[in-house]
């Protein structure tokens, strides 16, 4: 059976339906990255910047069938303040791209969903790209792309970055594109609206389990330091880039401030579940509202677990 008619049917069976009724109490959060006008001006190979119109249809199926909710509320539930309401569902923006600031809030404002921005605090007070994008850039179009990128984000940081310096020694200011990150005018932009909220995705989007103990610290510390003053709002969520966590990110997370953590393990939120280590579902190019609504609705969760 294709996935593509397994999706189908699980909507024609009512799988779907009744899976989110009985996982209604359960939170769920979701990881978008990039939302473009058309297609993405760059390669994208992991389908990340999803076109406006689709966006659209995504926002419009949620918000049928789920209760968006702002990240306060989030935090008020792992506080043991509130409860959520029934088929809460958080989105979150992962790296800060610019192309979410002109082409997804302004759709999530006219419907008044919330969500959640965690920017790259250091590639942002920089104005560079993220070094993912960069490798993108250069090689997604060779045939070892994909082992490239997984032996690079596997390196520790002192390696990484020696490889990225020698690879790449020059880095040319490019004209604005999919890959471009909003800077601090446009998210403080983003938060006026009073809807969205910042938090942190660490300092230069190294995946956290490569750093040592001092890299670690100023991956976590640094970044939510440099967000608090730069858009003098207090930071204490974060998403952990590359969704990359151990127990020791997240100690390290719970010392220097933080009360959220944010993985990308794909499924709904547990009780049992550290408020430092909250699962999220990634969300992509290839998800139609159909897809989606398949996806979203847990009976999946279920089969994993069996």
């Amino acid at each position: 059976m294709s996935r593509a008619f397994a999706h189908r049917a699980a909507s024609w069976l009512g799988v779907n339906a009744i899976a989110r009724s009985l996982l209604a109490r359960r939170l769920l959060v979701l990881c978008y990255h990039g939302v473009c006008a058309q297609t993405p001006d760059v390669s994208d190979p992991d389908g990340l910047h999803i076109p406006v119109r689709l966006f659209e249809e995504q926002v419009e199926w949620i918000v049928r069938h789920y209760r968006p909710i702002s990240l306060d509320q989030v935090r008020h539930c792992c506080q043991g303040r509130a409860e959520l309401p029934r088929s809460a569902v958080l989105l979150t923006f992962d790296d800060g791209y610019r192309n979410v600031a002109r082409h997804a809030l302004p759709l999530l404002r006219r419907q008044e969903v919330p969500c959640v921005i965690f920017p790259v605090a250091g590639a942002v007070e920089s104005g560079a790209w993220l070094w993912t994008s960069e490798v993108e850039w250069q090689r997604s179009s060779t045939p070892d792309f994909g082992t490239l990128r997984s032996w690079l984000k596997a390196l520790p940081v002192s390696e990484r970055r020696a490889w990225l310096a020698r690879e790449f020694p020059k880095r040319e200011p490019r004209a604005l594109c999919d890959y471009s990150l909003a800077g601090w005018n446009e998210l403080r932009e983003a938060l006026a609206s009073g809807l969205v909220a910042i938090g942190s995705h660490g300092l230069s989007h190294e995946p956290l389990t490569t750093c040592d103990s001092g890299e670690l610290g100023d991956e976590l510390g640094r970044s939510r330091r440099l967000i608090s003053e730069r858009l003098k709002v207090e930071v204490d969520a974060v998403a952990y880039p590359n969704g990359d966590w151990s127990s020791e990110v997240v100690a390290v997370a719970r010392d220097v401030g933080y009360r959220l953590g944010f993985t990308t393990a794909p499924r709904h939120v547990r009780e049992s579940d550290d408020a430092l280590a909250l699962p999220r579902i990634l969300v992509g190019r290839a998800d139609t509202p159909e897809v989606l609504a398949s996806r979203l609705a847990g009976w999946q969760e279920w089969l994993r677990a069996g």
